[in-house]
């Protein structure tokens, strides 16, 4: 669904869900301003028990002019709207919507599939914000967002609060939206200082006196009383400091789930995957490697889990993940032998590859976004990328990519991998975006690339000897490798695998 293709309707009401926060409000906002320079008349609204009280949602919107109306639920269960009914951040039939009458609906949302009541349905759980997804449909119909400051300030405070101060962003797309919209920087001082309030505070003094600790795998879990998602970071953060406290999960009820902060201050436990686990099949999560946050859906976790308590959730999967992975470092681990151990020569096919000191200084922080793969990283002296086409990013110091690599003059393949387009570099000290297109070259293997390797039964977690002291994960049916030629370790996914090797027989 495109937002040309509601042009049809004269008349569009959007709907923000019940109890609104500035995701909700800032996504409709946004679509009015559209469809109102579409010529169309349109209504934004809200419903629910409660009407908006909290400061920083009426700064909101009283400094972008927004205007948002609010129904009571016993005027709303005798209206109906005769165009198109248009829900945003939320879904018709859903628990967090109060139900309007309408003869036509559609949907904008970034939570999982919920009602799928709608002839017009555009669904992205992947996205950290319902406001990136209606800023990628609003660039698909070339509006100039750039030129409307209120617009894009809505916007830009809708993925903030949304990610906890962008500290748990989803993926690359949510990025491009935040580094390119034009925003009000005096708005936003105003916005980002009134984000909690006195209540606020005092659920997080509660919560924090009502924690789980599991003391084997050195995790806490907290639940609070409802909240905005920024005090749940806040309170993730304050776990942080705790000295036997290495990783934690924070959450709340919301009307139609529950939102979490997961944080991680120690090497084994990347917060992004396991906020990805904690979420797998009922919701979404990701962000960072140290902060990251997610979603789960109350109607996919009862289908799932029945009348599982989300606190014995959350404990069973934070230690069937601390004991699901086994850890190897390139340094010390000794290569199995054995009848599993085969050998395999590598199918040469050309790889793209950079060196970014020859467009970055040595020393300079970058952010590297390639699809779902993004990595915050400071540019070292001689290392090189190779862009696998898996849809991740391998780094090599340069003796190792000079053991495996040899320049070519070939063109880049029209489609190199399943990840459209090539990756970014965003620069931490002017804000530039790299294209590496302009810096990269086409590579080809030195000589055979043969290796022995084995199917993985079980996950891994591998820190090779080369990096950022991140590790490489590994999961059951993927490939653990060694070269042949200087004895290096690393992980092949299993579809790549069986596309790009070949068994050696010699």
């Amino acid at each position: 669904m495109k937002l040309s293709d509601l042009l049809v309707y004269n008349e569009i009401w959007i709907q923000c869900h019940d109890n609104p926060d500035p995701d909700t409000i800032g996504s409709g906002f946004a679509l009015y301003l559209y469809y109102k320079a579409m010529n169309h008349n349109v209504r934004l609204f809200y419903s629910g028990k409660n009407m908006i009280t909290k400061t920083n949602l009426l700064i909101m919107k009283d400094m972008l002019n927004i205007p948002l109306e609010y129904i009571s639920p016993e005027k709303a269960r005798v209206t109906e709207t005769e165009g198109l009914l248009l829900t945003v951040d939320c879904q018709y039939g859903a628990g967090n919507v109060t139900k309007i009458g309408a003869k036509h609906v559609a949907t904008i949302d970034h939570h999982p599939m919920e009602s799928g009541i709608g002839e017009n349905l555009r669904i992205c759980p992947e996205l950290g914000s319902c406001a990136t997804l209606v800023w990628k449909m609003l660039c698909e119909e070339k509006f100039p967002v750039s030129e409307n400051k209120a617009m894009g300030t809505a916007l830009y405070y809708g993925l903030y609060t949304d990610t906890n101060q962008f500290s748990e962003l989803f993926g690359s797309e949510d990025l491009d939206m935040r580094d390119a919209l034009v925003i009000d920087h005096k708005i936003m001082q105003k916005l980002r200082k009134t984000n909690l309030s006195l209540r606020e505070l005092e659920v997080a003094g509660i919560a924090m006196k009502n924690y789980f600790y599991n003391a084997q795998h050195r995790y806490a879990i907290i639940k609070t009383l409802p909240c905005d998602s920024n005090v749940l970071g806040l309170i993730a953060d304050f776990l942080m400091q705790v000295g036997e406290v290495d990783l934690c999960v924070v959450y709340n009820e919301v009307d139609d789930g529950y939102k979490l902060s997961v944080r991680s201050c120690t090497r084994e436990v990347n917060s992004n995957e396991l906020a990805a686990y904690l979420t797998r099949d009922i919701g979404t999560g990701g962000g960072h490697y140290e902060k990251a946050g997610g979603f789960i859906s109350k109607r996919l976790f009862y289908s799932r889990y029945r009348k599982m308590d989300t606190e014995e959730y959350f404990k069973i999967c934070l230690s069937e993940y601390c004991e699901s992975f086994e850890l190897i470092d390139d340094q010390t681990y000794e290569f199995p032998e054995g009848k599993d151990i085969k050998k395999y020569i590598h199918i040469d096919r050309p790889t793209i590859v950079v060196r970014p000191e020859s467009f970055l200084d040595i020393g300079s922080k970058v952010t590297l976004r390639w699809g779902k793969y993004i990595t915050d990283l400071e540019i070292v002296h001689d290392e090189y990328w190779a862009l696998e086409r898996g849809g991740y990013i391998q780094r090599f110091p340069r003796n190792v990519f000079n053991s495996f690599f040899e320049p070519t003059d070939e063109e880049f393949p029209d489609k190199y991998s399943d990840v459209p387009g090539l990756p970014t570099v965003r620069s931490w000290n002017d804000g530039r975006v790299y294209s590496i297109a302009g810096y990269a070259v086409v590579c080809r293997d030195k000589g055979p690339l043969k290796a022995r390797g084995m199917k993985l039964t079980r996950n891994v977690k591998l820190f090779p000897e080369w990096g950022d002291g991140r590790y490489i994960p590994g999961y059951t049916g993927d490939y653990l490798m060694m070269s042949e030629k200087d004895k290096t370790i690393f992980i092949e996914p299993g579809n790549f695998f069986e596309t790009n090797y070949v068994p050696d027989e010699e």
